[in-house]
């Protein structure tokens, strides 16, 4: 009978008006206070417009009939329901997440101990890491400087995760730069150690080759190579022709020929076209080389030792040292077959007061 006493229209604004404070508590969380101003407002709203000859006593008992209350009481009971719903699908999903990438477990932990435990070290592990850092940068090895690098950012990325909320960009840096050193420092290594050699390599390697190469640059020189066995008078080189082949005398002795001349010999030890694959692809080789006994050769293919060499400076810097070295000794044997020759070729009469004269005088 109270709600007779509005008109119509005014009965079916105050209904949508108690709808709508209806659907904005569901659908929004949290909301109570803002529900129930707006209610306040739509109250007063319609007390105000109730027509001048209703009675203050009517308009108490409409504002506490039974169908106000219970649109308020639904109302609230909307604003309570959404302030108290579950979690919606969206932050089941990523408060998981926020958790794992905000900080470690331990940050989060009820345990005090474990918080200042982690605490306590982590300038420990800054200070060590640093000094790793300016260690590595102070040696003049470079397998030692990455090794100490890997180190010091390995320290930087334990230093930078075990805080509540890391710095990711420095986190993300240090790790890289521990992988990019880390892979510096294992080729490092490959050049530089190798696994063990047979009799025969051990032999070889610290007879010729130990003061100029590695052990790990020997091992890669060798499975680029063959051995191979020539038989007396096989021909290595012929002069000013270009030869794809680098050779190492591993046992026998060639002869060494300009023209028709014969100028040298090159002992057990020694490489053959070495001059020619120093200067380049398009040089011929130096003489015409004839195996002057059964010779066991090391035979290596120029241009893919070459390439080889180009990705591995190291190493093409300690084989150029090795090929000099052997031409010295070459050039130097080369002096002293002239010199034998030229003494040989010496009238008598000639030679002896030159023997004389070098022995030492009683």
């Amino acid at each position: 009978m109270t709600l007779m006493l509005f008109s119509k229209s005014q009965q079916r604004l105050l209904v949508s008006a108690a709808k709508r404070v209806q659907g904005t508590a569901t659908s929004s969380r949290g909301n109570t206070s803002t529900c129930a101003n707006t209610f306040q407002k739509q109250k007063r709203s319609f007390a105000a417009n109730t027509p001048k000859n209703t009675s203050t006593g009517t308009r108490k008992r409409f504002l506490s009939s039974p169908a106000t209350t219970t649109e308020a009481a639904t109302i609230g009971n909307a604003s309570s329901a959404a302030t108290s719903s579950s979690p919606s699908v969206v932050e089941k999903v990523t408060n998981p997440l926020l958790s794992i990438f905000s900080s470690p477990k331990w940050a989060t932990s009820t345990s005090p101990q474990s918080a200042l435990s982690v605490t306590g070290i982590l300038p420990l592990i800054g200070n060590v890491a640093y000094v790793a850092l300016a260690s590595g940068f102070l040696m003049t090895d470079m397998l030692q400087l990455r090794v100490l690098l890997v180190g010091g950012y390995t320290g930087l990325v334990a230093f930078h995760s075990l805080h509540a909320r890391p710095l990711k960009i420095p986190l993300m840096w240090s790790a890289l730069f521990v992988l990019v050193n880390a892979g510096a420092a294992a080729f490092l290594a490959a050049d530089r150690y190798a696994a063990p050699f047979t009799a025969e390599e051990e032999e070889l390697y610290q007879t010729h080759f130990a003061e100029m190469l590695t052990r790990g640059q020997f091992s890669q020189l060798l499975k680029l190579g063959q051995r191979q066995y020539m038989a007396r008078g096989s021909i290595l080189t012929q002069e000013n022709t270009i030869c794809p082949t680098l050779y190492f005398l591993e046992a026998g002795q060639a002869r060494v020929f300009h023209g028709n001349s014969f100028v040298s010999t090159i002992e057990r030890g020694g490489f053959v076209n070495d001059v020619a694959f120093s200067q380049g692809a398009a040089v011929g080789a130096y003489g015409t080389i004839v195996a002057s006994e059964d010779c066991s050769i090391w035979v290596w293919n120029t241009e893919e030792l070459r390439q080889h060499l180009a990705t591995r400076p190291d190493m093409e810097r300690n084989m150029k040292f090795c090929l000099s070295n052997h031409l010295v000794k070459s050039l130097l044997r080369q002096r002293e077959a002239a010199h034998a020759r030229q003494q040989q070729s010496l009238p008598q009469q000639v030679q002896l007061p030159l023997q004389l004269q070098m022995q030492p005088q009683q």
